[in-house]
């Protein structure tokens, strides 16, 4: 008799919270996360994202990204201009330096400047006069910079230039004015940023020290997944990353192939899956190899295919493995004395032994297919409307009469992120079957579509996607006639 299983539902764990993120409805956040559910984070004032702000419940029980991290936002060194000193050690978001001059000098344009969320110094470099009239003294040269031009009495000019991988923010030309000041705003020369790298999916970002030029980030795969492409990534002058983020993919060691007088069950030859084999009627496996093989993280199995054996040994009436307890009665023959048989006998013996599976087991929001339970027969799985399995499974009656295959589970069906329209709010954060969302315009704008939408059991969405329409564009309302937009 096979022994009866449960199989629960596949979740995944607590995906974490981020250091300085907020994620996102984690008020209304279960103790478990089911298949389809997405988690999102963002950084708080101050800090920027790096890797992939949603993560999502994958039908293994695993996320199918690796949690991001919020970095701490930089402004880099501001600049001293010549003849001037610079008070102020932290360059980091909401962070002020402070200028003064040296001695009678005095200071033309901002004393104070605050690193800003765009990672922006407010204001311009400001610059210390000269020691006489008609002199506007030196306006400095930009860290990563360079100046043309080395005069600063009236009407004198100077031109500005960065470095590659920094662009200028400022006046690129100065002109020394009569009454000692320089026109236009101090240039500074600004490293490029390069944005988010992005994380692969199976994969994640194991280092990165920022994301403006000259910086790296390096890249690593999940276990039971390899590499395809480069894992170390530059920022670079034009402000994009060399390269391309790697691909992750699943680790495969190939079919192990068929068995000779025997059957093979499992088709997915994938990192940590198994492929089982059995033997075919009147053969036995050697007790030495092992009826089930693994593919393991080198690419590798970790047995080689079992073998099958005959039971009967050539020329040989002895049975090899099976050890079967038959009483046999003959009867008494007479013969006369000096009689002799011509020929020797053979008794022949035949058995017969009908092997069943009780029934299969159950799966949750699925049926059997196949009512056939005798050894050797085969049965599947198939999901009710809004369930999908998740693999194809098929299992077998064999040895003593048990199922051999793995079991799948019946999924709702995703149907994904239906996306959240401009100036407007989505609510909800589960997208598989019956799973219900909802829309809202901010105000003033009004909303165009339906504001609630279901996941059907075909992986649809029902209704219509709303769009948010501002008071430019109501009289395009006329285009969806009468519609009810609460629907």
């Amino acid at each position: 008799m096979c022994n009866m299983f449960s199989f629960p539902v596949v979740n995944c764990s607590d995906p974490g919270f981020v250091e300085n993120a907020i994620r996102h409805g984690q008020q209304n956040f279960p103790e478990s996360f089911e298949y389809g559910m997405s988690v999102m984070y963002h950084c708080k004032k101050g800090f920027y994202l790096l890797g992939s702000s949603a993560l999502t419940c994958t039908a293994n029980g695993l996320w199918d990204r690796s949690l991001p991290k919020c970095l701490t936002i930089s402004c880099g060194h501001p600049g001293v201009p010549a003849n001037a000193i610079l008070t102020g050690e932290l360059f980091t978001y909401g962070a002020t330096v402070h200028y003064s001059c040296k001695g009678s000098r005095s200071l033309v344009g901002n004393s104070t400047r605050v690193c800003q969320e765009d990672s922006y110094w407010s204001g311009a470099l400001p610059h210390c006069t000269g020691n006489n009239p008609g002199f506007c003294g030196d306006p400095g040269t930009p860290a990563h910079g360079s100046r043309l031009g080395d005069e600063f009495k009236a009407k004198s000019l100077l031109r500005f230039s960065c470095e590659m991988g920094y662009q200028l923010r400022g006046s690129p030309e100065r002109t020394c004015l009569l009454n000692g000041s320089w026109s236009g705003l101090q240039p500074v020369c600004e490293a490029v940023s390069c944005g988010n790298p992005g994380t692969p999916t199976n994969g994640m970002i194991v280092s990165s020290d920022g994301i403006l030029f000259s910086s790296s980030v390096i890249y690593a795969c999940w276990e039971g997944y390899k590499t395809s492409g480069l894992m170390t990534r530059h920022c670079t002058a034009n402000g994009t990353w060399t390269g391309t983020a790697p691909d992750c993919t699943i680790i495969s060691c190939g079919d192990p192939g068929t068995l000779a007088n025997g059957i093979q069950f499992g088709a997915d030859f994938t990192f940590n899956k198994t492929v089982s084999y059995q033997c075919n009627p009147g053969y036995l496996m050697e007790p030495i190899t092992s009826p089930t093989i693994r593919c393991t993280k080198d690419s590798t199995w970790n047995h080689s295919k079992p073998v099958c054996r005959g039971l009967l040994k050539k020329h040989n009436s002895m049975l090899m493995s099976l050890v079967i307890q038959v009483q046999l009665k003959c009867g008494s023959f007479e013969h006369r004395s000096g009689g002799r048989s011509s020929r020797k006998f053979n008794l022949v013996c035949s058995l017969e032994i009908a092997v069943m599976c009780s029934p299969p087991p159950q799966v949750q929001n699925g049926k059997v297919e196949g009512a056939d339970f005798h050894w050797g027969a085969s049965i599947s799985y198939s999901c009710v409307d809004g369930y999908q399995p998740s693999h194809a499974a098929i299992l077998s009656c064999e040895g003593r009469g048990v199922w051999k295959g793995e079991i799948p589970q019946c999924l709702p069906v995703f149907c994904g992120d239906p996306g959240t329209p401009a100036e407007g709010r989505l609510s909800g954060k589960s997208f598989t079957y019956k799973s219900e969302v909802s829309f809202q315009c901010k105000s003033p704008f009004i909303l165009v579509g339906s504001s609630r939408r279901v996941c059907q059991a075909d992986g649809t969405w029902s209704g219509i996607q709303p769009t948010c329409i501002g008071n430019h564009d109501r009289a395009s309302l006329r285009v969806f006639g009468d519609e009810d937009s609460s629907s």
